[in-house]
């Protein structure tokens, strides 16, 4: 038996699995899946609710808002600080959620800044806006530079899984939705992740003191400081909410 030469090669393959695991790992920097409350288990961002329509059941996030609901009376989930990667030009967010006849321009997720009564600076996700389109926005000043792509609401009370992927390398902002790309994807332009000023984290309320507030049920939010690809994300559509992919679990060896 040549022992050397298998135990070289299960060294290889053992790093090799150990290289994956670290990299599948590390790619994922902050998750909140609500079965503990509002704590990022893999980050240490963690999270508070806010408003009284804001509660945690069945290992769900449950935003009650109506219209009425404004300022500190909207429901939401504020995080602790950014969710952000610091000094990256790429992110990616991927949620998982049922909704249904939201108000138009109600956020999922909001990442920015405002001034006065204005959003500026920001990301975020709609599931329907006042033309009855979903829409993901980016912007590094105003509203009326943003980029944004809209594809179809998703308020449809059925349960959805929505990737948003800001792409600093291809200079892209692409959607997944339930395993397919509704759209193809914008150019950003200057609308770089760098000139995101996120000091107001959100989900369930904007940045815009006259959007709603969400309401909506909402089971998992992952952050990624890598741009997710569409099988990446259907092998987290077929994990679930609740698991991660399998490579994603495998300890890094050592």
């Amino acid at each position: 038996m040549n022992l050397p030469f298998r135990s070289a090669h299960l060294s290889a393959a053992l790093i090799a699995i150990g290289i994956c695991a670290t990299t599948a790992r590390a790619g994922l920097t902050h998750r909140f899946s609500f079965k503990d409350g509002t704590k990022d288990s893999v980050g240490s961002v963690d999270a508070k609710l806010l408003g009284s329509g804001a509660s945690l059941a069945g290992g769900q996030l449950v935003l009650k808002n109506d219209d009425s609901a404004s300022g500190d009376k909207i429901a939401c989930l504020e995080f602790s600080g950014s969710l952000l990667p610091k000094g990256g030009t790429t992110v990616s967010f991927a949620v998982w959620l049922t909704a249904k006849d939201t108000s138009g321009f109600a956020r999922v997720l909001n990442f920015g800044d405002s001034e006065g009564t204005e959003g500026k600076q920001f990301i975020y996700l709609s599931p329907k806006t006042g033309d009855g389109s979903a829409r993901a926005a980016i912007t590094g000043s105003d509203v009326g530079s943003k980029t944004a792509l809209d594809f179809d609401a998703f308020d449809d009370g059925k349960p959805h899984m929505i990737a948003v992927v800001i792409d600093g390398a291809a200079k892209k902002l692409r959607v997944f939705v339930d395993g397919t790309e509704p759209k193809p994807a914008e150019a950003l332009g200057d609308n770089t992740l760098d000139k995101v000023n996120p000091v107001q984290n959100w989900l369930g309320k904007s940045s815009f003191a006259a959007d709603p507030g969400l309401s909506a049920s909402i089971d998992e939010l992952r952050v990624y400081d890598h741009a997710l690809t569409l099988a990446e994300a259907t092998a987290a559509i077929k994990a679930g909410p609740d698991a991660l992919p399998a490579a994603a679990t495998t300890p890094a060896v050592k």
